[in-house]
């Protein structure tokens, strides 16, 4: 039987996560009739004080649980989830957001569509929000949003990370995420070092999640706030710390683009936008 290892890292959204593991369970139920693939969830639980860790240890006691004292963030908490997993060497590493919800046979599909392509590409699901539109998903080199196709999988630039599944063959190529990002552009920077080792990046059949997209306008970019606090939350984890922007842009537009996009950052702090509210 082939394995799935199923990566999260989560912290204070003891619900969402909850939601997530039992949508989860009903995709791997799902599977187990298939006979072919057997899976198990790692998750990283990045120092919640809501109650997530013990919440889920009660409810699905077959999750690998591992604990951290906080400060992770998206990125470095994946890289866990993924460095533990990888020690019992998957055939599959499927990355997944605890605020997406797998749609019926969401699992099965990727999968399928991996083996369509011989499990040698990275393949990526498509969520919608509450109202219907795309919200996540594979990406064009201009950052669109992929259009999924009803039956055939479609090439795409780079991706989100909240639904993605990576071939133990891909990993043995890419391995983990980029350890220079915190939180964001680990997803995408994976998706551009793929391109560059020549392994294809594809969005699977059909919409396969659903998922909203955080609302407003980003706090660096809120007139609301004075320039020192927009500075403060650009370089902050969850903002655009400059070093990271600069090493993603770098590889994905090279070095001038990397400089114009610094510039361009920079602009927007200065001179943001009137957020409604």
């Amino acid at each position: 039987m082939l394995s799935v290892a199923i990566l999260l890292t989560v912290f204070n959204r003891r619900e969402k996560t909850l939601s997530c593991l039992a949508d989860c369970f009903r995709q791997i139920d799902g599977l187990a009739a298939m006979e072919k693939y057997v899976c198990r969830v790692f998750l990283v639980d990045d120092g919640s004080t809501d109650g997530t860790a013990e919440a889920v240890a009660e409810r699905f006691p077959s999750v690998q649980v591992i604990r951290s004292e906080g400060g992770l963030y998206w990125n470095q908490g994946m890289r866990l989830a993924w460095r533990t997993a990888a020690e019992e060497d998957f055939d599959f590493y499927l990355w997944l957001n605890d605020d997406t919800l797998m749609h019926e046979d969401a699992l099965a599909i990727l999968l399928e569509t991996s083996e369509y392509l011989r499990h040698k590409a990275i393949i990526v699901g498509t969520a919608v929000s509450d109202e219907g539109q795309l919200s996540y998903g594979g990406r064009t080199k201009s950052n669109r949003l992929v259009e999924p196709d009803p039956v055939l999988p479609v090439p795409c630039y780079t991706f989100n990370g909240n639904l993605v599944l990576v071939p133990k063959s891909v990993y043995g190529i890419l391995g983990n995420l980029e350890p220079a990002y915190q939180h964001s552009f680990g997803d995408y920077d994976y998706g551009v070092r793929a391109l560059r080792k020549g392994i294809a990046r594809v969005v699977a059949p059909g919409i396969l999640a659903s998922c909203n997209r955080n609302p407003g306008l980003e706090r660096w970019r809120d007139a609301h706030y004075s320039l020192k606090e927009r500075y403060a939350y650009l370089v902050s984890p969850k903002g655009r710390p400059l070093r990271e922007q600069f090493l993603y842009d770098s590889r994905a537009k090279g070095f001038f683009g990397a400089i114009g996009h610094f510039i361009s950052l920079n602009i927007k702090v200065l001179f943001p936008k009137r957020n409604k509210r």
